[in-house]
């Protein structure tokens, strides 16, 4: 799949507080018991290293940005996705940083290239081989025929639901702790590639994480 990384740094020169209310209605217009959900957004106008002015928008950021600070945006591009997503908002004045985790788990996140069902089927295919084996050549001295056929078919059909739970459970927790690794590597490495558009006076203060990675 094709990615594109991009990191723009620049001085703030405005920041925009909004917030949004969404309410779900029910049948015939009423209103939902719950709460609805409440949206914060922040709108920075930044003038860019290079002198072009551009506004960029996030959503529920816990971090602090004011006027005359300096920041890096790191946001990934993926063929799919129609434009770029937030991945990274750092304030370099301040040395702290904010991630977006949809963005960075879309960005991050690997699917296995089988998933549980090819996986359970074939565990399945070796349980048939195996004791097609067993019940024709060890048990039968090869002359099973059409009853070991059955009898193998009919274990690997039974096996076939524990294979795809136990590969479906095997897959959710690697691929979680794939994404933590690749997750706290990309954090570190953008650390590192932002602190070229650091302030004079802070280019020495590493970046701190505003949210418990």
């Amino acid at each position: 799949m094709a990615e594109t990384l991009l990191i723009n740094a620049g001085d703030v020169l405005e920041v925009q507080l909004t917030s949004e209310t969404v309410v779900i209605e029910g049948a015939g217009g009423r209103r939902n018991a719950e709460p609805g959900h409440i949206t914060n957004r922040m709108r920075l106008f930044v003038r860019q290293t290079d002198g072009a002015e551009k506004k960029y928008d996030f959503e529920d950021t816990e971090l602090g940005v004011r006027e005359e600070q300096r920041v890096a945006i790191v946001r990934g591009q993926l063929k799919k996705w129609p434009a770029p997503q937030n991945l990274i908002l750092f304030n370099l004045s301040s040395g702290e940083h904010d991630t977006f985790e949809g963005g960075l788990f879309a960005y991050l996140g690997r699917k296995p290239f089988f998933g549980p069902l090819w996986k359970a089927a074939a565990c399945s295919l070796g349980v048939i081989a195996i004791f097609w084996f067993v019940s024709n050549f060890i048990e039968r001295d090869g002359a099973g025929g059409l009853g070991s056929i059955s009898l193998a078919v009919m274990f690997g059909f039974l096996t076939y639901p524990v294979f795809w739970w136990i590969c479906r459970t095997w897959d959710r927790v690697t691929e979680k702790m794939r994404y933590k690794s690749a997750r706290k590597r990309f954090i570190k490495e953008m650390q590192g590639r932002v602190q070229a558009y650091a302030p004079a006076s802070s280019a020495s203060v590493q970046p701190e994480a505003n949210r418990a990675s």
